[in-house]
């Protein structure tokens, strides 16, 4: 906790600095000929690589720029435009490329995006696209992109984990406005804690990430942007679910003064009922509730300076396990088999940042953050108990050498850990304390060529010192063509229990198999190199838009932390001795195929393979192949604003290899390969103005589900038996029928 103080102690210092980068701004908004936004338009300086992407809102804001005031906008469908910038805010309007007398010709906005300025492929995800599902909560969120793979961690706690690039979630940076978010002991359930309703729009990357944002990304990066205090609305929505599953958001920003402004946001869940639709005796997901509250403040200041302060907490409750679990009696007098599992959280968190007026090109910022997660929770017989404290610093400064084609960030961070576990009638402690330092050079000599190349050196005080090394390289072969490709290494600590937590709610035992006893667990950090390449085309057909890309990426451990259930009787954790690697290929095309129709498919293949104390093998309930669909319909909006809106996604999952199972009784032996199966989701949204929404839907259309998921289903408590939870490749909850509503009040009814 001394360790923890100097932190906090440290970090308030700059407490009334915290916030966002800002600079001599220059903000407008990206309409077309007829009013409507245009979102996700580039936005740029002539002759330079200073750009942006204008938001959902057709808004942007970009750093002024001292050689030129020529402004360039440029989107799919309209006609590139250059205009001179003299005062701001300014609202540019931008013709269709396609003009024909007596045709009405009319845009729509995507519900996600490719920027081609951009030296690594971000996909830019804006409140439309997650509004095409019920995206109760940020694991939910997913469901209508093909890149992000969802699924059931165990068939006991019912919790959703995500997969990029075949590679399990903490391979994936999971961050919070840039800094970290879902990490540590918030690895299982962290997901669940952010509200669909907060984001205001995500980003997400393949492949490693910028050297600035820290050394952990592997598999890519997944940022989400939560609504800002400037956004200057009220907003509320309901949804409820046929097992009687309720959420309550509300969402309200208030304007201080002209220097402050704040924003509080409100969540609740229950799920009260106990729901067996499989009758197998056991609850298909945990009963219990979740209050989440969030108050941001974020400061105006003069002078490129601008601040920003937030504060959170979570309080999660969960009851699952056969039905009529009575979690007040006590586990050693239980007749049934149950989980409870308990979550408070707390954090402060900031931004501060600055830029100099006479020099916009040259910035400096601090993000800074400081949490308190604790969980306390029984499986059974097998308790986990755990807590961790974590902060987080980092400083950077940005300029550029002679003009915007060479350009320089560097800084240094900070980053404390402390766990205290207890697992197995064992405890597992330790501080981690890794100081950081990095560089990032980004080189753009034109509009079409950029290379970003970062070098960070960080100092474990627990696994020593490593260097991180990544590089991004874009070539725009014409305005609509561009080839990228991504290298780089990353490294993590894994934290075997809190990422997975579903083994508890099995009768396998539990072997720790590291070697290393200077090291937590006895294990060595994951250590891993990724390399990527990709093209994006955007295309134009019968007078519609379209958009083509192909990814291909590779990743190789060098370290690994193998989680082996090849043997039904066992979970055991040992230091990868072999190879380990995934191979990932994805083609996707975007179109649209009929007037206000728009169409997505996306294959993806995957290639994972590990070696296993019992050999190389392909990872275990991973499919090779997945075909993603989606379809959108939109009818025009009438004089008030309202409309419908039609959308439904169809995906096809291949087979899957299940570890062998063939030392249990024959009635518990299971196939070694699952079935490929169909799911089917659709929902239906009617607009009634700029104020009022209601939707509904249904989740796994065609009800389909995995037989017996729960292996010996009937003797949970039996010592030495072949329970097991974790063999999950496919649904378990059948057909969800849902619907809400939303309702929100902005300025000039946005």
């Amino acid at each position: 906790m001394q360790n923890l103080a100097r932190v906090l102690v440290f970090a308030s210092c700059f407490i009334f600095m915290i916030g966002e980068l800002s600079a001599q701004e220059i903000k407008g908004t990206v309409k077309s000929e007829e009013g409507k936004v245009v979102p996700f338009a580039n936005v740029y300086w002539l002759n330079t690589t200073i750009g942006t992407t204008t938001d959902e809102k057709g808004e942007f804001t970009i750093p002024s720029h001292n050689q030129t005031n020529n402004l360039v906008i440029s989107s799919v469908g309209y006609t590139s435009d250059t205009l001179k910038v003299i005062t701001t805010p300014i609202l540019i309007q931008l013709k269709n490329s396609v003009q024909l007398g007596q045709v009405d010709v009319v845009s729509r906005e995507t519900g996600s995006s490719i920027s081609y300025m951009q030296s690594k492929k971000v996909e830019q995800v804006s409140q439309k696209e997650l509004q095409k599902a019920a995206c109760c909560n940020l694991s939910e969120s997913f469901e209508t992109l093909p890149s992000i793979d969802v699924a059931i961690t165990d068939a006991v706690t019912g919790t959703k984990k995500i997969r990029m690039l075949g590679l399990e979630g903490p391979n994936t940076f999971i961050s919070r406005e840039s800094m970290p978010g879902v990490r540590g002991l918030g690895s299982a359930y962290g997901l669940t804690f952010i509200p669909g309703v907060w984001i205001q729009s995500m980003q997400l990357s393949k492949g490693v990430g910028s050297v600035v944002n820290g050394y952990e990304s592997i598999a890519g990066q997944i940022n989400v942007e939560i609504k800002k205090p400037e956004d200057d609305e009220l907003f509320v929505n309901m949804y409820l679910n046929q097992s009687g599953r309720t959420e309550f958001n509300f969402n309200q920003n208030y304007k201080v003064s002209d220097r402050w402004s704040t924003m509080l946001l409100l969540h609740g869940s229950a799920r009260p009922f106990e729901v067996d639709n499989n009758n197998d005796e056991f609850m298909d997901f945990p009963t219990g509730n979740q209050i989440n509250v969030m108050n941001r403040w974020k400061y105006y200041g003069t002078e490129g300076l601008e601040g920003q302060l937030g504060a959170w907490y979570i309080n999660d409750q969960r009851v699952g396990g056969q039905m009529g679990y009575e979690p007040s009696t006590a586990q050693n007098l239980q007749p049934k088999f149950g989980l409870e599992i308990n979550t408070e959280r707390m954090e402060l968190f900031g931004k501060m940042g600055y830029v100099f007026g006479n020099k916009p090109y040259k910035s400096t910022g601090l993000q800074a953050s400081i949490s308190r997660h604790q969980q306390t929770s029984n499986f059974g017989m097998n308790d986990y108990n755990a807590v961790q404290e974590f902060g987080y610093l980092n400083y950077l400064y940005r300029t550029q050498i002679k003009s915007d084609k060479h350009v320089i960030t560097t800084g240094f961070s900070y980053v404390y850990d402390r766990f205290e576990e207890t697992a197995y009638d064992s405890s597992f402690n330790r501080t981690e304390q890794v100081p950081g330092v990095y560089m990032e050079y980004t080189f753009a000599p034109n509009n079409n060529i950029s290379v970003v190349g970062g070098l960070r050196a960080d100092f474990n005080s627990i696994y020593g010192n490593y260097i991180t090394p990544r590089i991004h390289a874009r070539w725009a072969a014409t305005e609509k063509l561009v080839f990228r490709g991504v290298a780089g290494g990353g490294q993590r600590t894994v934290n075997i229990f809190a990422e997975n937590q579903g083994m508890f709610a099995s009768s396998r035992s539990f072997q720790l198999m590291g070697n290393k006893s200077d090291l937590p667990f006895g294990l060595k950090q994951e250590k891993a190199y990724n390399y990527g390449l990709n093209f994006n085309k955007d295309f134009r057909l019968f007078y519609r838009d379209g958009y083509f890309g192909v990814d291909a990426y590779h990743t190789r451990f060098e370290n690994q932390v193998i989680y082996d259930i090849e043997d039904a009787r066992t979970v055991k954790f040992y230091n990868l001795e072999g190879e380990s690697f995934a191979t990932s290929i994805q083609a996707e095309v975007n179109y649209e195929v009929i007037k206000f129709v728009d169409l997505k498919v996306a294959y993806r293949y995957l290639d994972v393979q590990t070696d296993y104390q019992s050999g190389l093998k392909q990872k275990p309930l991973t499919a090779k192949h997945r075909i993603f669909s989606s379809i959108g319909y939109t009818t025009r909006k009438n004089e008030k604003g309202g409309n419908w809106k039609f959308d439904g996604t169809i995906q096809y999952l291949g087979q899957q290899r299940i570890p062998s199972t063939a030392i249990n009784a024959p009635e518990n032996q299971r196939p070694t390969t699952s079935e490929g199966f169909v799911t089917a989701n659709m929902q239906i949204t009617k607009t009634f103005n700029k104020r009022w929404d209601v939707y509904a839907g249904m989740e796994n259309i065609t009800n389909y589900r995995q037989d017996n998921p729960i292996i010996d289903a009937d003797n949970p408590l039996e010592t030495g038996n072949e329970f097991d939870s974790g063999l999950v490749w496919g649904p378990i909850f059948g057909r969800m029928v849902y619907a809400g509503f939303r309702f929100k009040i902005a300025p000039d009814n946005k």
